[in-house]
């Protein structure tokens, strides 16, 4: 199991100055489980310490934390999202994430409730690629109904790197069916971008994130789809400063700046008067 990279803020050759008038939210954190590389992407060491640290350097006030889409365990992994959440309040939030393959409906739906209802989580993730999902399918139907009953965001993956179940057309259907739940497109690799910037421009309860992005088309989502659809994701801890960087570079104002690093996530996850700062 390899060690992961440090963020390396005090690097002697290039120097990260952070600095933020605003609680900046990320909204995408995979926490890793304790010496278990994930099943599926084979990643580890992003834990909590690494992940407050790098929040801590970078202006971060918030982070939502999931687990990997092929970790081990992931209900103890999201009862130590809560015992984070309880140690640092309006610090750390939830998104629970299980494969229903895996666990069976009752089992997946009674998990769910438990991190919405009992935990205070304030999403869903369908994880298509990981947990071998086609969206189209009736086992991805949990998921959907499951984030509409606990009135939650539903984040599902999309991009190059899962195909076919991460093609983004897959869920055309689900999100005209499903209008009442906001839905989140995680990724917005070079493949896919300018499809997803589309749909998120048409369709009201769509959202983008900013993991996998480049520049360009961050700056083209802002243009078409706006920044009030657009939210800060970075994955792991190490990623976080790279992924600020690339929003103020794309960004067009610090009104457009100040939604996706802050707003956009609040108004999505329903933080308002959850956080430790006043939103």
């Amino acid at each position: 199991m390899s060690a992961y990279p440090n963020p390396r803020f005090d690097s002697k050759v290039f120097r990260f100055d952070f600095k933020s008038n605003i609680g900046i939210i990320e909204t995408h954190q995979h926490l890793s489980e304790p010496d278990v590389e994930d099943r599926t992407f084979g990643w580890g060491h992003n834990h909590i310490e690494l992940i407050l640290e790098t929040m801590d350097r970078c202006g971060v006030e918030a982070s939502i934390l999931q687990p990997l889409g092929g970790a081990d365990d992931p209900s103890r992994v999201h009862r130590r999202i809560h015992e984070y959440a309880q140690q640092y309040p309006g610090r750390i939030f939830g998104i629970a994430s299980v494969n229903v393959k895996e666990y069976g409906v009752e089992k997946t739906i009674a998990e769910f409730e438990r991190c919405v209802g009992q935990f205070g989580f304030v999403g869903i993730k369908f994880h298509g690629f990981s947990h071998g999902i086609n969206p189209q399918s009736k086992q991805a139907e949990v998921y959907f109904d499951a984030a509409k009953e606990l009135k939650v965001p539903l984040m599902v993956c999309v991009g190059a790197h899962g195909q076919p179940f991460t093609n983004p057309g897959l869920f055309v259907e689900r999100i005209e069916r499903y209008p009442d739940v906001r839905m989140i497109f995680a990724h917005m690799d070079y493949c896919i971008a300018e499809t997803v910037i589309a749909q998120a421009a048409r369709v009201p309860n769509l959202y983008l994130s900013t993991s996998l992005s480049i520049v360009p088309y961050l700056e083209r989502a802002l243009t078409h789809a706006g920044a009030s659809k657009i939210m800060l994701a970075s994955e792991d801890a190490p990623s976080i400063p790279a992924e600020i960087a690339k929003v103020v570079f794309a960004s067009h104002s610090d009104e457009e700046l100040t939604h996706v690093l802050r707003q956009t996530a609040i108004d999505v996850f329903g933080l308002n008067g959850r956080l430790q700062s006043k939103s």
